[in-house]
């Protein structure tokens, strides 16, 4: 049997979305997120993929790369059929993935797999070794939701000094592109809480289907631990709500102390996401 392998930028023509849906459909697992499945018909994205099919026209694997925040760092995934995992398919995707990094001048590379024993065995023997782990969290909508008193929730609306200065002192200067990549983005919104017309927290929420991802969530350091995170995140539930969508997403590093204030507030783990880099 013959195998062709071609890689394709994003966005990707309907009937090979469609055959990638249709291949990801016989896992009990949700590849979708890992193989960044929102974005693969965007045209503002930049990404592409590679695909595996066989003389008949069938699609037995492919794998996907999205250069996230526009700073030539991606981030790639991959998925083999099953019945043809023997057969050497991941490897040439994997080769597929490099091939189409070296062609856009990447800076850095990641893999994320759901973490299980197979893909980890997969990775080491491509010459990675594993950087990192996030634990993607789910929370149903909110019907509604009750703010404290003196506090409201506003799209950015040009404070981005304001911004710049709760973002560094909840981070360091590395977030600063990450800002300047969600205000310029399209799809993904920034939300500034105020307290008395003071910034006190922010968020990016992107929109999916069914879903409302929260991104570069952060409390300013001084008014932590007075409710603001909690609220937010009850206002992000809200908000899915208003929209239409069943749940809220986020992820965060196993590591991270904020994990206490996701299960706090509700959130449930849903995946664990390796992130390997290569040695």
């Amino acid at each position: 049997m013959n195998i062709s392998l071609s890689i394709e930028s994003f966005p990707l023509d309907s009937q090979t979305i469609k055959d990638m849906k249709k291949l990801l459909a016989i896992f009990q697992k949700d590849y979708s997120v890992v193989l960044q499945e929102p974005v693969w018909d965007q045209p503002h994205t930049r990404g592409f993929a590679v695909v595996a099919y066989t003389d008949e026209g069938e699609l037995i694997g492919f794998a996907t790369s999205v250069d996230i925040i526009g700073l030539h760092h991606y981030e790639w995934s991959a998925v083999v059929h099953p019945d043809y995992r023997r057969q050497s398919i991941g490897s040439a995707l994997a080769e597929g993935i490099h091939h189409g990094h070296t062609q856009r001048e990447a800076e850095s590379e990641l893999a994320a797999f759901i973490e299980d024993q197979e893909a980890a065995g997969f990775l080491a023997s491509l010459g990675y070794s594993e950087d990192f782990k996030e634990i993607q969290l789910g929370v149903a909508a909110l019907e509604t939701v009750d703010l404290p008193e003196g506090v409201a929730v506003t799209q950015f609306n040009e404070e981005r000094e304001e911004l710049e200065s709760l973002l560094r002192a909840a981070f360091d200067e590395e977030v600063i592109p990450v800002m300047a990549h969600n205000l310029e983005e399209a799809g993904r919104d920034v939300w500034l809480m105020k307290k008395d017309g003071k910034l006190v927290a922010t968020a990016t929420l992107v929109a999916e289907e069914d879903a409302l991802w929260v991104t570069a969530f952060a409390v300013h350091p001084e008014e932590q631990g007075k409710g603001y995170g909690q609220a937010f995140l009850a206002w992000s539930r809200n908000l899915a709500h208003q929209q239409g969508k069943q749940q809220v997403l986020l992820d965060v590093e196993t590591d991270n102390n904020a994990l206490g204030v996701y299960t706090k507030a509700g959130f449930q783990p849903i995946n664990t996401v390796a992130y390997w880099k290569r040695i």
